[in-house]
């Protein structure tokens, strides 16, 4: 099972190396982009965006912009970041019509349907014509999935994307930090994906707005908040059981290595949790029953695989003085690929190559089920408003087999205000 935690870049801006380090550093592992549409689901260059030369500006040469949003797309899939594509209008005032976005995503999933990395596009739910807009992808592109904007069915002033039954948190109600930590905070207890989004100051979101006009303080990459930077389980070996991140700081993560349906787990599959050193600043420590970790001291990306016959794992990482972190070079699991195996003993090793990784789509030569493979489902509204509505009070929630959370211990508002977590 993975998760994904990631930010949302405008139209018109191009991220610097330092900003995807930053990003990457804090345990995103996702890219929501912006790509401007015009009438007639034509994509124009859009300035601020990457300045294209040679080859790649010749691809598709009605449609710059998606050339644009290929070499932006690229830039963040090097870095092993996830990408979704949602596309805005080209102009302020501009509403597209339903023809006009069957139009565009059938341009976009032509470009598009071959890019590794890529989860999917996103539209807005407004103009309505659902049927045939997931028909104009999947006639182009039958790996990746469409996602629809639309009201939180646990808070109205909330947004998620979704795709029946499956989503992901992309508005964030005022954006005041009481509003993030509580959302954050509730979507992690889930297990819910998100892009963090910018509340734009004339309503909506600066990531579903137009490209604004000149101006360079305008086109800087989004900063994400402090609120949003949190450790958490990138992707369990497993059926995940307990999450719980408090104001001390401590995370608590536990599974079960038995997967509650198909076949087993291969031998040696890690768990990979991101800890960012913005939550652990002088370093932590790691308390594991049931596996061992693989990854080297004070490791951004904390690497765990079970040890043989263990039915589960619990870890708990928390503040310490020691190694400062290391930030991971790229985002995601993989990077638990790369860390030398430490073998139980009486164990078998993982194999030559390190241990391998719960399955996340972030090699191209992995099978590939498209963003299923992410994301958890949203339950029908009723539910979701039982779970997730009231944020000012905890819960708690069992449930039988299957991949969802059980026995999860959702934080108060209290312990997510503490500490600014």
């Amino acid at each position: 099972m993975v998760v994904l935690h990631g930010i949302t870049v405008p139209a018109g801006v191009t991220p610097t190396a330092g900003d995807i380090d930053t990003w990457v550093g804090f345990g995103f592992t996702g890219v929501r982009l912006a790509v401007p549409m015009a009438s007639g689901g034509r994509f124009p260059a859009t300035s601020g965006g990457p300045v294209l030369d040679g080859a790649g500006a010749a691809t598709t040469p009605a449609d710059p912009g998606l050339d644009q949003a290929a070499a932006l797309t690229r830039m963040f899939t090097d870095r092993g970041l996830r990408v979704t594509l949602r596309i805005v209008p080209s102009s302020a005032g501009y509403v597209p019509s339903v023809a006009g976005l069957a139009a565009g995503l059938e341009r976009l999933a032509t470009r598009f349907r071959d890019v590794p990395g890529l989860l999917g596009y996103e539209v807005s739910d407004g103009g309505g014509g659902g049927a045939g807009l997931v028909a104009a992808v999947a006639a182009h592109d039958g790996a990746h999935l469409l996602w629809r904007e639309r009201p939180a069915p646990f808070d109205a002033a909330s947004t998620v994307a979704v795709n029946d039954p499956t989503g992901y948190l992309v508005g964030w109600k005022d954006g005041s930090a009481v509003s993030v930590r509580g959302l954050v905070a509730s979507a992690d207890a889930f297990g819910l994906s998100w892009f963090y989004d910018v509340p734009s100051p004339t309503g909506g979101t600066v990531g579903t707005a137009a490209p604004v006009g000149l101006g360079g303080a305008e086109r800087r990459a989004p900063a994400p908040p402090a609120d949003i930077v949190r450790p958490y389980p990138v992707a369990i070996a497993g059926v995940p059981e307990v999450l719980r991140f408090d104001a001390s700081r401590v995370l608590t993560v536990a599974y079960r290595t038995a997967p509650s349906a198909g076949p087993p787990l291969a031998a040696g599959t890690a768990t990979a949790i991101s800890v960012p050193a913005w939550s652990y600043p002088t370093g932590y420590q790691v308390q594991v029953t049931g596996a061992r970790v693989t990854s080297a001291p004070g490791a951004g990306l904390l690497c765990l695989v079970s040890d043989p016959g263990a039915a589960r794992v619990e870890v708990r990482v928390s503040p310490a003085t020691g190694p400062a972190v290391t930030p991971p070079s790229v985002a995601g699991s993989a990077g638990c690929r790369a860390t030398p195996a430490i073998v139980p003993a009486g164990g078998r090793s993982p194999g030559p190559d390190g241990p391998r990784v719960a399955a996340s789509g972030d090699d191209a030569t992995e099978e590939y089920s498209g963003p299923l493979l992410w994301l958890l489902p949203l339950v029908g509204a009723a539910l979701a408003a039982l779970l997730l509505g009231a944020l000012l009070r905890p819960w708690r929630r069992r449930s039988g087999p299957g991949p969802g959370w059980s026995a999860v211990e959702r934080p108060t508002m209290a312990d997510t205000s503490a500490g600014g977590d």
